[in-house]
C-alpha cells in the first residue's frame, strides 16, 4: 500500500512538473480563437479586437476561426473536442448559458469546458426601422396587442439572445410578436431596416452602421443602468417593469488545460479591461469591459445559467 501511494505521489509530481514546464513554454505557436458566428457581426468585431490584443500580450499569432451555426453549438462543440493544450479557445456569449438550459441533447456537457475569462458586457438596444410608426416601446407593445399575429421580431434562432430577450419582453408586457429567424445579426438588422420585421434587440456594435445611416431607431436599452454610449436612451424597464438583461462575451477552453496556462490566458485577457485604448475601442462598440479571476468567472457562468433557467421557466419558453 505504501509502495502504491508513493508511486501515485511520484506520478502526480511528474505530471505537475510537466504541466508547469508546458505552461512556461506556452504559447510556442499560433492560438486559434473559435467564434461561433459569421464574420462581420458584433461578436466577430469584438473577437478580432481581442485576438489582436491577445497576440500582442502573448507574442504569438492568434487566428480567428468563424464556425457559425445552431446557436453557437457548432463552434462551441469544436472547442469541447479540441486538444486541452491552450491552443484552441472559444469565444462564447450568454447563449452558452441558454443552451445548457434549453437543449438537453447538446453534443457536449459543461464538464468539457474550463472557464478562462469574461471579455465585455453588452447592453442591447430595442430597435425599430427608422420609419416605424411607433414613437416608443410602449406604443409598439400596444400596437402588437391591437393586431394579434401581425407584428414580428428578428431572431437568430430559438436559443439566441435576441429570441430569449424578445420572449421575456413578451411575457412581461403581453406584446404579440412572432419570431422570424435569420442566420446572423447582419442579415437580421438589414431586414429590420427595410421593414421586413418590426422589432429587434441588438448590440450597438452590430447596429451602429445602420443607426448612423438613419435606417434604424433605438427605443430603449435593455439594462436598468444608463448606457454611456447612448446617454439619453431610457431603459426597457421604464415601460416593462422587471426587464433587465445585459448579455456578455467571454472565453472558454477545453477541460483539462493546465491551470497555469488558463491563468496566463486569464491575465492577458483581463489586462484589456484596464487598457485605455481597449476601453475606448470597446466603448465605440457599445461594450463594457469585464475582468474576473478564473474562479470568479467560473462562478459567474453558473450564476448566469441559473438566471436564464429562471427566465425560461417563468416565461414558459420551450426547447425547439
Amino acid at each position: 500500500m505504501i509502495r502504491h501511494t508513493m508511486r501515485w505521489a511520484l506520478q502526480a509530481a511528474m505530471y505537475g512538473a510537466a504541466a508547469v514546464a508546458q505552461a512556461q513554454d506556452y504559447p510556442s505557436k499560433s492560438i486559434h480563437l473559435v467564434v461561433p458566428y459569421p464574420p462581420g457581426g458584433g461578436t466577430d468585431v469584438v473577437a478580432r479586437a481581442v485576438a489582436q490584443r491577445l497576440q500582442s500580450e502573448l507574442g504569438q499569432p492568434v487566428v480567428v476561426e468563424n464556425k457559425p451555426g445552431a446557436s453557437e453549438i457548432i463552434g462551441t462543440g469544436s472547442v469541447a473536442r479540441a486538444a486541452p493544450d491552450g491552443y484552441t479557445i472559444g469565444l462564447v456569449t450568454s447563449t452558452y448559458s441558454i443552451n445548457w438550459v434549453l437543449d438537453s441533447g447538446l453534443p457536449y456537457r459543461p464538464a468539457q469546458f474550463s472557464a478562462v475569462a469574461p471579455l465585455v458586457g453588452v447592453p442591447m438596444l430595442a430597435l425599430v426601422p427608422a420609419g416605424s410608426p411607433h414613437a416608443d416601446l410602449a406604443a409598439l407593445i400596444a400596437a402588437s396587442k391591437r393586431s394579434p399575429g401581425r407584428m414580428n421580431y428578428a431572431s437568430l434562432g430559438p436559443n439566441s439572445l435576441q429570441a430569449m430577450s424578445s420572449e421575456w419582453l413578451k411575457h412581461l408586457s403581453g406584446a404579440d410578436l412572432t419570431a422570424v429567424a435569420y442566420k446572423g445579426a447582419a442579415p437580421a438588422l438589414v431586414a429590420l431596416s427595410t421593414g421586413e420585421v418590426d422589432f429587434s434587440f441588438a448590440g450597438l456594435g452590430a447596429s451602429r452602421a445602420l443607426l448612423d445611416a438613419g435606417k434604424l431607431r433605438p427605443l430603449a436599452v435593455s439594462t436598468r443602468q444608463p448606457f454611456p454610449a447612448m446617454p439619453g436612451l431610457g431603459p426597457v424597464a421604464a415601460d416593462v417593469p422587471g426587464f433587465d438583461i445585459q448579455i456578455w462575451y467571454g472565453v472558454v477552453a477545453p477541460a483539462g488545460v493546465p491551470k497555469a496556462i488558463l491563468q496566463k490566458l486569464n491575465t492577458a485577457l483581463s489586462n484589456m479591461a484596464g487598457d485605455a485604448r481597449m476601453q475606448r475601442q470597446f466603448a465605440d462598440l457599445g461594450n463594457v469591459p469585464m475582468a474576473m479571476s478564473l474562479d470568479e468567472f467560473s462562478a459567474f457562468l453558473a450564476q448566469d445559467a441559473q438566471l436564464w433557467r429562471d427566465i425560461i421557466a417563468t416565461a414558459g419558453i420551450k426547447p425547439q
